[in-house]
């Protein structure tokens, strides 16, 4: 057989490996399931679908004074309605609340002032982000471009789709350390390198057979599990809300996008991050050659850097902001609360696009150099 035509069987035999992994199947299996539970509890475990019936009863209202004014009369001082006919006016109260600050007297808000409070607040937020000239000139362009008065969207299912879509990285993780921890290892573990390393496809043709079944694994897993509760989420509670601006489920964002599009940013993002964790394992697998030991690395790893990532104070404005690049901070619904911009050839871009963009850099990167330690690793060791 031809040295070109093996690549398709190296291939299938590294894919037939990861699937017939034991403990990486009951793994995917579990969280497979975990989609319908999610998908089911991140509206039921909140509202009854009576309930969101009736809080839907009030979208399509301007935030105006009259829809405040209404608010105020079925509302009693803490924001709960007063009789279950006014139940809808309930979803409002949180808003209210974010922007007039807890504490406050709900009940002096109007229209002009919550607007207005809105601003301010955002004013502070340039402050405690330590942004520049440019990046607050950037912000108020995007704040011209939103059309005011708000619409009124009730969001508890946008808000339960986008919950539900943030939670996914975590799982991937989980599924990705323990599936394609031993890609390399597990010839280590056989003592098969030398046989690996004498057959015609011992270096280049191995390796990127290893890489690509990891990667399909990858890919396959992560739109299974998002195609699982989309397809179910949409099923039992539609998505109605997805017209929504972002500003009306978190008020104080500068981003012109509807709850729709930020879904789609972040299914992009777990996408990609997806594969920037898979690239990782792949990478950590091939250093370490031990399955344990890149499982370790991979979930102790990800929680220190989540954990150092929330730690660091926003005056290390650079630090920060790259850190919060990874994908367990980065991939969550509050993205639209990041200012921070990152400025290449004199244009701003937001965090969610760079984030984007280096994963894949990153991923490229590892696996490329994965290529030549393993090469070297080969030689040395046999």
């Amino acid at each position: 057989m031809k040295k070109n035509k093996c690549f398709g069987a190296l291939y299938r035999f590294e894919l037939l490996k990861i699937l017939k992994n034991k403990v990486a199947v009951i793994t995917f299996l579990i969280f497979f399931v975990f989609g319908f539970i999610q998908g089911e509890f991140e509206i039921s475990g909140n509202v009854t679908p009576e309930e969101l019936n009736e809080y839907q009863a009030l979208n399509g209202r301007i935030l105006d004074d009259e829809l405040i004014g209404e608010w105020a009369l079925a509302t009693d001082e803490y924001g709960t309605a007063v009789s279950d006919e006014d139940k809808s006016y309930e979803t409002l109260t949180p808003w209210i609340q974010d922007i007039a600050g807890y504490g406050s007297v709900l009940k002096e808000s109007d229209a002009g002032s919550l607007y207005e409070g809105r601003l301010q607040t955002i004013e502070e937020a340039y402050t405690d982000c330590y942004l520049d000239e440019g990046e607050i000139a950037y912000w108020k362009a995007q704040e011209e471009t939103l059309d005011k008065p708000f619409i009124w969207e009730d969001s508890y299912i946008s808000w339960g789709l986008q919950n539900g879509i943030s939670n996914t990285i975590i799982i991937m993780l989980l599924v990705l350390a323990v599936s394609l921890s031993t890609v390399f290892s597990i010839e280590t573990q056989r003592k098969t390198d030398p046989m690996i390393r004498a057959s015609i496809n011992g270096e280049k043709e191995s390796y990127f057979a290893k890489i690509l079944a990891g990667s399909t694994f990858c890919l396959f897993t992560v739109l299974l599990y998002l195609g699982v509760f989309l397809s179910y989420f949409g099923i039992r509670w539609g998505f109605d809300g997805m017209k929504a601006m972002e500003q009306v489920i978190y008020p104080f964002t500068q981003m012109n996008l509807t709850a729709g599009q930020t879904s789609v940013i972040l299914v992009i993002l777990t996408v990609l991050g997806s594969i920037l964790l898979s690239s990782v394992t792949m990478f950590i697998s091939c250093v370490l050659r031990n399955g344990m030991g890149t499982m370790a690395v991979i979930v102790g790893g990800y929680l220190g850097i989540f954990a150092l990532g929330n730690s660091i104070p926003m005056k290390a404005k650079t630090l920060s902001k790259l850190f919060n690049l990874f994908p367990a901070i980065q991939i969550s619904p509050r993205l639209v609360y990041e200012f921070r911009l990152f400025r290449i050839a004199g244009h701003y871009f937001r965090s969610y696009q760079i984030a984007g963009v280096s994963y894949i850099l990153i991923s490229v990167l590892l696996l490329t150099t994965g290529y030549f330690l393993y090469k070297k690793y080969e030689i040395k060791s046999n």
